[in-house]
């Protein structure tokens, strides 16, 4: 008996984790598209870029481990069955709730895992990638300034470069600074080198001058210096006191939101049902793993192939995750439609396991 199990533990795993890797790849590629613009605008080593784009891993997996989870579990119980595995060990007293219990023990594990992933690694990944992205958004000194054009590190500074020296300077420099619109500042530097301190990001210049026009005296004031450090840390935009998104919080600060906080006030509902789908997600595995198996074993034995049940079992996990989808839309409409949340999953898995108990017993179920 432990032999068997172990056998049809080993025929779903390796199945699975291909299809985990794979999926969760062809995702995050697509993903990582977005953060390209980091690596040409900010400069953005390779290294930097690898940790941004980890960061949505645990989001990815959240979403494709049940899936293919399905996916592995039906091929493996199709295999099995194609090889009339099932019927030797079916004629041999293994009943069919039996050889799904291998299965079984394979949707528990991943079950725990996407509780870990959604209750801790998910929200972790998220708040941790608001506050990389943060970062390197203001990271002026890490700016890649362009020779010949008029850069806009931020919307309040322009930056123009005339060369780069072999050393890196930059020569002919122009600076527009805009961030008190009624007396604007240009300056002007032969040369310039863009550093970043412990008290923020600087840039210092040589042999230039600083212009600033009046308003009141409608006059221009100019200001030659040999040596000018200009501190770019009060030009990057404070985060401050931003609102937080339901996928960047941990469970308690989705049931216990603050209710002094208008955003919180605002989307109670949301929260909640962001709660209630964290708890949620990792049911659908046991559900989608029973389905694959009960649409391989499942009802009458038929000698036909398996073609057909193939794609009856697809197309009622195809529902099941439209209806998931549904029914949290629904949700944060109207929190009386919460429940459906753990009906939906549920309801699938007792029916599946339904499917697996034997024919007779189900007759007699019917008779009855």
């Amino acid at each position: 008996m432990r032999g068997v199990t172990l056998y049809i533990m080993r025929q779903i795993a390796w199945p699975l984790v291909f299809a985990t890797l794979t999926l969760t790849g062809v995702i995050w590629l697509t993903q990582a598209l977005r953060f390209i613009d980091r690596i040409v605008n900010n400069n953005l080593a390779f290294l930097d870029f690898l940790y941004l784009t980890l960061l949505v891993l645990p989001s990815i997996v959240a979403i494709i481990l049940p899936i293919a989870a399905f996916c592995a579990t039906l091929y493996a119980f199709h295999r099995l069955a194609s090889d009339s595995e099932v019927v030797v060990l079916s004629s041999t007293g293994f009943s069919r709730l039996a050889l799904a219990r291998p299965a079984i023990y394979i949707s528990l594990i991943a079950m725990v895992l996407m509780y870990a992933i959604t209750l801790y690694l998910m929200p972790l990944g998220s708040r941790t990638l608001r506050a990389t992205q943060y970062e390197f958004r203001n990271d002026l000194a890490g700016m890649a300034i362009l020779e010949g054009v008029f850069n806009t590190p931020t919307d309040k500074l322009t930056v123009y470069v005339r060369e780069r020296d072999p050393n890196g300077d930059m020569l002919g420099v122009l600076v527009h600074d805009i961030r008190n619109g009624e007396q604007p500042i240009t300056m002007m530097a032969e040369k310039a080198t863009l550093l970043r301190t412990p008290q923020g990001p600087r840039l210092y210049m040589v042999n230039g001058n600083r212009q600033q026009i009046d308003p009141e005296r409608k006059s221009l004031s100019l200001l030659y210096f040999d040596n000018y450090s200009l501190d770019l840390n009060s030009y990057s935009q404070k985060e401050g006191q931003s609102w937080r998104e339901p996928s960047e919080r941990y469970l308690h600060e989705l049931f216990q939101p603050n209710m002094r906080d208008p955003d919180d006030v605002n989307n109670y509902n949301k929260l909640i049902v962001e709660g209630h789908r964290r708890l949620v997600t990792p049911l659908y595995a046991p559900a989608l793993i029973l389905i694959a198996i009960a649409s391989v074993i499942g009802g009458e034995f038929s000698r036909r192939g398996q073609g057909q049940r193939l794609i009856i079992g697809g197309g009622i996990a195809i529902v099941l995750q439209i209806l998931s989808l549904g029914v949290a839309h629904l949700a944060t409409k109207s929190s009386i439609l919460i429940p459906l949340l753990y009906i939906t999953p549920l309801l699938f898995l007792v029916t599946a396991i339904f499917m697996l108990r034997e024919p007779s017993l189900r007759t007699g179920l019917r008779a009855a």
